[in-house]
């Protein structure tokens, strides 16, 4: 629909207030720019006070003034009190990591708390009311503590949360069991165990509208669905044809009951796939530099904004009253999936030729199966 044009460098965070009715953006800047997306301007832009890349943005669901929670590069956790008239009226760490931290989990029923994961592999609890942060637990790979990039909250249960990093694990995890070395609830894992898959790593895993499944992005690889109450080494589905390798790269649900699921990719496009047929049912060139990392679909309506490595936002809405054709997708699956320096485990497929043939199949014919219709639309702004 239009760009957001504010900031001077990379867009890295996305993030729409409960209400919809604003969106934060953090950016390699070092600013936050708060904006009213429906018109097109910004409202108000703060320097946040981090030394180094923001990372994430996110509003806490608390009344007054704007409160706005980063963390970035430099490890800090920050908090943020702006006023749209006033500008910035107070800023203070909360806590610090020792190295970078890229996301945080924003609890619904507990508006005063934020979980923060980082790359030194912990995980505090950021509660507004205390001075100092309280450690979770340490997550770690053998005796080496983990890089985390990921951190989501259960919707329904905030006491549970999930994170991804620097291995092939998704993790959850209870808050209310805290201590060093406290081991997960579960874990989930698309490969078995083979040698050859040992480098793949989560760029990042959510939860979906009610809890019941968890999405991960798979670095170099495919994007995996796990039921939460299935077995380690099992996943309900796989979506391909995108390229994460160049940057640590989100993913998303998209519709009220998370019917699609969105990701960009380093083509610079971003993709929606049938979450049950697997199938992919729209796509488009979404950043100019190549590199699309962050997808934040509105809480209330159709609308997604998109960022990456351009240093606007863009603001997307439905527009097609008929079926996307997708021309030129089967040319971007194949450069995708030549470009991969390592190949997807899939059953009684060895070759990289017969894996395109494969998921190009596979698409083409589920796609049959798939109709994004108008009345979709209809009933989710509705």
């Amino acid at each position: 629909m239009y760009k957001l044009e504010n900031h001077k460098g990379c867009v890295n965070s996305l993030n729409f207030h409960p209400d919809g009715s604003l969106l934060a953006s953090g950016s390699d800047d070092l600013k936050v720019v708060v904006w009213d997306w429906k018109c097109g301007k910004s409202l108000l832009s703060f320097e946040t006070k981090h030394r180094s890349n923001v990372f994430q943005s996110k509003f806490l669901p608390l009344g007054g003034d704007l409160h706005i929670a980063t963390c970035a590069r430099d490890g800090q956790v920050r908090l943020a009190q702006v006023s749209v008239q006033e500008g910035l009226r107070s800023s203070r760490k909360l806590g610090s990591h020792r190295g970078p931290c890229h996301k945080l989990a924003v609890l619904k029923d507990q508006p005063q708390v934020i979980l923060s994961a980082g790359e030194d592999g912990i995980i505090f609890r950021h509660d507004l009311r205390n001075s100092k942060p309280e450690r979770v637990t340490n997550v770690k790979r053998g005796e080496s503590e983990l890089e985390l990039y990921s951190i989501n909250s259960h919707p329904l249960n905030s006491n549970e949360f999930c994170v991804g990093g620097r291995d092939q694990m998704v993790r959850t995890y209870d808050q209310r069991k805290t201590g060093s070395g406290v081991p997960p609830l579960k874990l989930y894992c698309p490969f078995k165990k083979f040698t050859n898959y040992m480098s793949y790593h989560v760029t990042c895993a959510l939860y979906n509208h009610n809890g019941s499944e968890i999405l991960a992005s798979y670095n170099d690889e495919d994007i995996y669905l796990f039921d939460v109450n299935g077995e380690e080494h099992t996943f309900v589905h796989q979506y391909m044809g995108h390229r994460n390798g160049a940057t640590i790269k989100g993913v998303n649900f998209f519709g009220p009951n998370s019917e699609y699921i969105v990701s960009g990719s380093d083509c610079g496009n971003v993709f929606f796939w049938d979450r049950n047929t697997e199938a992919i049912v729209q796509w488009f060139l979404a950043d100019d530099n190549g590199v699309v990392n962050c997808l934040e679909p509105h809480p209330q309506v159709p609308y997604l904004c998109t960022s990456g490595l351009d240093w606007d936002i863009k603001v997307w809405v439905p527009s097609f009253e008929s079926e996307p054709a997708l021309h030129g997708l089967a040319d971007t699956v194949i450069e995708n999936v030549s470009d991969r320096s390592r190949w997807a485990y899939t059953p009684d497929i060895n070759d990289n030729d017969s894996q395109m043939l494969w998921m190009l199949w596979r698409h083409l014919s589920s796609r049959d199966r798939t109709r994004v219709s108008m009345t979709y639309y209809a009933r989710f702004v509705k």
